[in-house]
């Protein structure tokens, strides 16, 4: 039977959520291993497309179930139905999937020039947080005056190529925060690419950058 060796924590599946992938490990030990495609995933992440198929084995490691075939398996696809749920946290947005390419566009330029990112997908519910400072930063109500400091974290993971390199899959959060504390002035905005960052980290991070817009990590 062939198996990946990488971590498995590495090899969870969490790209798109309709395909019909299991979870984690079971009550009774029981554990699902899976045989992921090198070059569709990373050493840490492996969208759901990468997983060619998988098994259940006891504690021992013995064959309980499978394989079952993966028929979503293949190079990943673009997965925005996160930022782009008309009823979730990036709705206020006039066109969510334009706006969080425009900020991974603007996080990758920074990592090198010539970039071109092949697929995006949004693994995660984004966050957004919003107020005055430090003291009432909390998910924001858009109906009345927007508040003046506004963040988002996004949830990301993508495949990207420098010319003349293959394909890398990457992932993390990426973040986004605009201040605009003087009516006369331009809002102050920024953008970071948190490289293999948690979700759960993304209260934490967002507080950090709209008390500091101009922070480098």
């Amino acid at each position: 039977m062939s198996q990946d060796t990488r971590p498995q924590g590495a090899l969870r599946p969490v790209g798109p959520q309709d395909a019909p992938m299991p979870g984690g490990d079971d009550d009774d030990g029981s554990r699902w291993i899976y045989e992921v495609a090198g070059e569709y995933s990373s050493e840490t992440w492996a969208p759901r497309e990468s997983i060619r198929r998988w098994w259940r084995v006891d504690r021992d490691g013995n064959e309980l179930e499978g394989p079952v075939e993966n028929e979503n398996f293949g190079p990943p696809q673009n997965d925005l139905r996160r930022a782009t749920d008309p009823d979730g946290p990036l709705s206020w947005l006039p066109d969510p999937e334009a706006t969080v390419r425009g900020w991974l566009s603007v996080a990758v330029d920074r990592i090198g020039e010539g970039i071109e990112v092949h697929w995006l997908q949004v693994t995660g519910t984004p966050l957004v947080l919003a107020g005055h400072d430090v003291s009432d930063f909390a998910p924001p109500d858009f109906d009345g005056t927007p508040p003046p400091r506004i963040g988002v974290a996004v949830p990301v993971g993508f495949g990207a190529q420098m010319a003349g390199h293959s394909l890398t899959v990457l992932w993390g959060l990426l973040l986004w925060v605009t201040v605009s504390e003087d009516p006369a002035a331009d809002p102050k905005q920024n953008v970071w690419l948190r490289h293999e960052v948690d979700a759960e980290r993304a209260d934490e991070l967002l507080r950090i950058v709209l008390q500091a817009p101009d922070i480098r990590f």
